[in-house]
């Protein structure tokens, strides 16, 4: 099968990989059709993501066509277009059971070694990973439903309720999709920051952010607040990997605010002063991918329009420039935000 596979550190190559086959009666073969790419590639592109590591077919945001199933699959059958949940659960320990999946120990995640990923023209998944596309939606607003799914997640992270206020620092891939996420869920104020203009720009035009700040910004705080009438942010979300948005974010929540962790943040550990996260009683929250609740509801706010997830889809590129769309992702030139990779000429 056609692959694009990350030999090395900063170089993909089209190979021809062995392609994988049906090992249990739960299992579906699927044909990838669209395939994003995620920050997290980027971070194994450059060589800091803590366990995506060359050599390695990496992709995890697809979508595609189940070619084959095991004896024991029950809700797809051969030609279903799906998308995949990219995690391979146990289904056994404590957190599976509760339905805390993305928490499972032992899982293991589409895009790695012990599950080669996207970038290759055919996967092989659990039955229980799978989702129907709906036929609304084309094969690369497809490929957008997992990362919506890590912002329908984040919002749930801070219990996110209408008329509420949110920050997303970072409006790119995922800080779009929060910010759509968010709208949908009725917040009054979406405030979107970043250092590129063609990111604030779709987040505002198509994902319904109110206010926007090209970073840096010194006086970001201060109009903040005079947006919130002194009060500060009831969640900040960082969807931008610097470490120096976190300080940012405690200035800039209110009292008991949320502040939630999204981007991997690898540059450099966190420094932060304790008393302003004490004096204001504020929630420093982790997030971690997400569950199937979270997959089901954000298939249903794409299907439905809630979410434009084609808003952030500024290229699609033929698999065989794999290298080429992990550059334009890395850098956001020519006004790169998401791009999808394609295994067939039309992705629709």
């Amino acid at each position: 099968m056609r692959a694009a596979f990350l030999e090395t550190e900063g170089r993909l190559v089209m190979v021809e990989a062995e392609m994988p086959t049906i090992q249990s009666a739960d299992q579906i073969l699927i044909q990838v059709r669209t395939v994003g790419v995620c920050g997290s590639e980027i971070h194994a592109f450059e060589g800091t993501h803590p366990y995506r590591r060359a050599p390695v077919i990496l992709g995890h945001e697809m979508a595609g066509d189940v070619l084959s199933v095991g004896e024991a699959v029950t809700t797809f059958k051969v030609g279903d277009r799906v998308i995949v949940d990219p995690q391979w659960t146990c289904g056994a320990c404590a957190y599976c059971q509760n339905g805390d999946i993305n928490l499972c120990p032992s899982k293991k995640v589409l895009g790695t070694v012990p599950w080669p990923g996207a970038f290759g023209e055919y996967i092989v998944v659990p039955e229980e990973a799978v989702f129907h596309l709906p036929d609304s939606l084309s094969y690369a607003q497809g490929s957008l439903i997992e990362p919506l799914t890590i912002a329908v997640h984040v919002a749930r992270r801070v219990g996110l309720k209408a008329g509420q206020s949110v920050a997303i620092l970072g409006t790119g891939s995922i800080g779009g999709m929060v910010s759509g996420v968010c709208d949908a869920l009725g917040a009054n104020l979406i405030i979107t920051a970043d250092i590129r203009q063609h990111c604030l720009d779709a987040a505002r035009e198509r994902l319904g952010a109110t206010h926007d700040f090209l970073l840096p910004d010194d006086h970001m705080v201060d109009k903040v607040k005079a947006l919130t009438s002194g009060e500060g942010i009831d969640a900040v979300f960082i969807t931008a990997d610097d470490v120096s948005l976190v300080n940012l974010a405690v200035e800039m929540a209110k009292r008991r605010g949320h502040i939630v962790l999204v981007a991997l943040l690898t540059e450099a550990p966190l420094q932060l002063m304790a008393y302003p996260i004490i004096s204001k009683e504020l929630h420093i929250v982790g997030s971690n991918m997400s569950n199937n609740d979270d997959v089901r509801e954000a298939i249903e706010l794409a299907s439905s329009g809630q979410v434009d997830v084609e808003g952030i889809i500024t290229h699609v590129l033929p698999i065989e420039e794999a290298q080429r769309g992990l550059e334009l992702a890395q850098t956001k030139e020519d006004g790169a935000i998401k791009v999808v990779l394609s295994f067939r000429q039309s992705e629709n």
